[in-house]
């Protein structure tokens, strides 16, 4: 308790020092309820203070929770910026593990947005602030802290696979949630390129036979592409090879994957669905659970 009062109260007495901070609001699922009286702010390992702000503070209430989030207290924007992703990522971390959905809400091109506290009034921080402690932040805690400790650089890629994951169960179809946990993957998926000068002279080749071929301009822009892209493996090769590293030996989830890419393909470029959508989708979205823990073990390294 004096470690964060002593934090909270150079934050708050210093702002010139301090004068940066962060920004994000999330949404939580319907059934997923946290026992918060108000607002509640912990310290990290790092000395990072975070504050959360429940705008819907009855727990017994039927409405969404959202929670405004603030990371408060850096010398520079970029840092701001930096530890904010961390703290968004730690957040999406503690949902995947904790089995529940949540949304990020933000307008801008990032989902923290970095301010000056000496301009926003309404936002700066009480020094006579205390640590609020309520039944459930610890599994919120633990997570977040995990991520902020880190000194690796955030990853964008990892940052967009989370976020669509945690928000797929928010979908209001059975369809979207399968697409939202299904593609939720391709950003972990690095394609691989093709460093072979035989491959690289049949491309040429073919790409110059075809501007010999009178065709719609369209068409032939098209057919340049799909030559082009042969330079580098498949998404669905790239999301196997995924599969096969971090889960290495489970065939089971490289089967699970592989068929949740069929219906995938079926559900966009067919319009149609599979009679055991639940049950797969729960299937898959175990797999990729699996999948954010062992890269979230190699960021927090």
């Amino acid at each position: 308790m004096a470690k964060i009062t002593k934090e909270r109260l150079t934050i708050a007495n210093s702002p010139k020092r301090r004068p940066y901070a962060a920004h994000f609001s999330l949404v939580l699922e319907k059934t997923t309820k946290f026992q918060i009286g108000g607002e509640c702010t912990f310290l990290l390992d790092r000395d990072i203070v975070v504050r959360v702000k429940p705008t819907v503070e009855d727990p017994s209430s039927q409405d969404p929770q959202t929670w405004e989030v603030f990371i408060e207290g850096f010398s520079t924007a970029g840092q701001a910026e930096n530890e904010g992703l961390k703290i968004v990522l730690g957040f999406l971390w503690a949902a995947v593990k904790g089995h529940y959905a949540v949304r990020l809400s933000y307008k801008t091109p990032l989902p923290c947005e970095v301010y000056l506290r000496t301009e926003r009034h309404g936002l700066r921080l009480s020094g006579q602030a205390t640590l609020v402690v309520t039944k459930g932040i610890g599994n919120i805690v633990a997570p977040v802290n995990d991520i902020a400790k880190s000194n690796t650089q955030i990853d964008s890629k990892l940052l967009l696979a989370m976020e669509l994951f945690t928000s797929a169960r928010l979908e209001t179809t059975e369809r979207s949630k399968y697409l939202g946990l299904v593609s939720s993957l391709e950003p972990l998926a690095a394609q691989s390129k093709y460093e072979n000068a035989q491959l690289e002279r049949l491309i040429r080749d073919a790409i110059a036979t075809l501007d010999k071929i009178d065709i719609a301009t369209e068409q032939k822009s098209s057919i340049k592409g799909r030559i082009e892209s042969l330079r580098q493996e498949s998404i669905s090769s790239a999301i196997r090879n995924l599969v096969s590293n971090l889960l290495a030996g489970d065939t089971n989830a490289i089967e699970t994957i592989e068929e949740a890419y069929r219906i995938r393909s079926k559900i966009l470029h067919e319009g149609s669905t599979d009679a055991d959508l639940t049950e797969k989708g729960q299937q898959v979205e175990e797999v990729v659970r699996r999948i954010i823990q062992k890269r979230i073990e190699i960021f927090s390294q």
